[in-house]
């Protein structure tokens, strides 16, 4: 088992070859049998989806918000950004933009990534993302009449 600071360590150096749009340095933080959303990857299949992401968000950016480490788990908190400028190949983030023309709008969203380390690589990941907030940024469903943060009265 990694100490907490190796397992910190792990993940901000996934983070930074995500922020180079380097899928290769990214995958090498994954083991070659890496199971993403409880489904199997592999390092090819997760390059496939690093590439699809850089290609709808050639300026796609994760920015670190919070770690927590506990024994082989990692939480990571992060802020997801970029500018909506090409159509993925493969279905990423839910799916929700295939066949979607770019729309040119800037995203930034929360997103919460769960890594389980096994021999000082990342075995399992799993993620909740803000797919709603992302669509409504892009102009793609309508965003909600409530007033933001006014939590004093009930939504109608």
């Amino acid at each position: 088992m990694l100490t907490p600071e190796e397992s910190r360590a792990l993940i901000l150096r996934l983070v930074e070859a995500m922020n180079r749009h380097d899928a290769e340095a990214a995958t090498a933080c994954f083991s070659p049998d890496i199971s993403n959303h409880g489904r199997a990857a592999g390092r090819d299949g997760m390059a496939s989806i690093y590439r699809s992401l850089f290609q709808a968000f050639p300026d796609f950016h994760f920015a670190v918000e919070l770690l927590l480490v506990d024994g082989d788990w990692v939480t990571a908190v992060y802020r997801q950004s970029g500018t909506h400028q090409g159509v993925p190949d493969l279905p990423v983030l839910g799916g929700l933009l295939c066949d979607v023309p770019p729309t040119g709008q800037q995203v930034s969203v929360s997103n919460i990534h769960v890594y389980r380390i096994q021999d000082g690589l990342i075995a399992e990941h799993r993620a909740v993302r803000d797919d709603l907030g992302m669509m409504q940024q892009l102009g793609l469903m309508p965003a909600t009449s409530h007033p933001a943060g006014d939590l004093s009265r009930p939504a109608r």
